[in-house]
């Protein structure tokens, strides 16, 4: 009898353990969240780096894309539930109670490309969509005092970065004064080899005020975002680019931003380049996921 009970005992000892562990592992599993735009930990936030817009299809390449292409990509977004955010959106979001849409997306487009100013400006005014244009001050003076205005090969001059200011569609970018190179030991605006702390923060102060002022002066505008050409940067450009009053900077990290309620959080964001050589549904699936 005694034998009976004892083996009955473990019996049921051992049912009671099995069941709660699949209670727990149930319990686990359909309480894990699906991964969403809006989740506990913050907003995803994918944000798409374009350069050149060229109707010139045998010059697309890397950062070469067409302007039918561009429209395809932004139909894509549309018709998939994502919704354009500017810059000032998500200041807003990370300053205050003003929330962010579902699915937001953010376009940027680098170096200041007169071609921005001929297809993107026209697109994002069709769709009612919105970017940054990130502007290179050297360049900007050069084809200003030159007044060439060429699609192919020129940049933006001061009379249409103005005209872009204006736009409540587009975002003005800091892309550097004279740091679009690799030259003399420096990537971008990244601290040399062996540069020490003071001359490297002296370096980077005075280029970036240089933009700013050129920006001041000519457009009665100071950008608040920064963007690192190439997506060079070291650690204390950050708190430089606080100090100097940016809100916000971008990377050429390839990866899904994740916002929070943190203003460093929208500092070195991560952006995904748009090349040629893929078409549009196939490229966002790949960053996206299948929609």
């Amino acid at each position: 009898m005694y034998k009976k009970v004892k083996t009955m005992s473990i019996i049921i000892f051992i049912a009671i353990l099995y069941s709660c562990v699949l209670g727990t592992l149930f319990h686990s599993t359909v309480n894990i969240p699906a991964l969403s735009d809006n989740t506990k930990d913050g907003i995803e936030l994918p944000i798409i780096m374009y350069h050149s817009i060229l109707k010139d299809y045998d010059m697309s390449g890397k950062y070469v894309i067409t302007p039918s292409v561009l429209e395809q990509d932004i139909q894509y977004l549309k018709n998939n539930g994502f919704h354009f955010i500017s810059a000032q959106n998500l200041i807003d979001y990370v300053d205050s109670d003003i929330s962010l849409p579902e699915k937001p997306v953010m376009l940027t487009f680098d170096d200041g490309f007169y071609n921005n100013y001929t297809y993107v400006k026209p697109l994002l005014e069709k769709y009612d969509a919105k970017a940054v244009i990130s502007v290179v001050g050297s360049y900007t003076d050069e084809y200003t005092e030159s007044n060439i205005a060429n699609t192919a090969y020129g940049y933006l001059r001061w009379t249409d970065v103005c005209d872009m200011v204006k736009d409540e569609r587009i975002d003005i970018g800091n892309h550097s004064y004279d740091s679009h190179s690799n030259t003399n030991g420096r990537n971008g605006v990244k601290r040399k080899k062996g540069e020490s702390a003071s001359d490297y923060k002296n370096f980077f102060f005075a280029d970036t005020q240089k933009a700013q002022d050129k920006f001041l002066e000519n457009t009665g505008f100071s950008p608040i975002i920064y963007t690192y050409p190439f997506g060079a940067y070291n650690d204390e450009s950050t708190d430089y680019l606080k100090e100097m009053g940016f809100r916000l900077s971008l990377s050429c990290t390839e990866k899904i931003n994740i916002i929070t309620k943190d203003p460093d959080c929208l500092f070195l964001l991560n952006r995904y380049n748009r090349p040629s050589d893929i078409v549009t549904s196939d490229y966002f699936e790949r960053i996206l996921g299948k929609q």
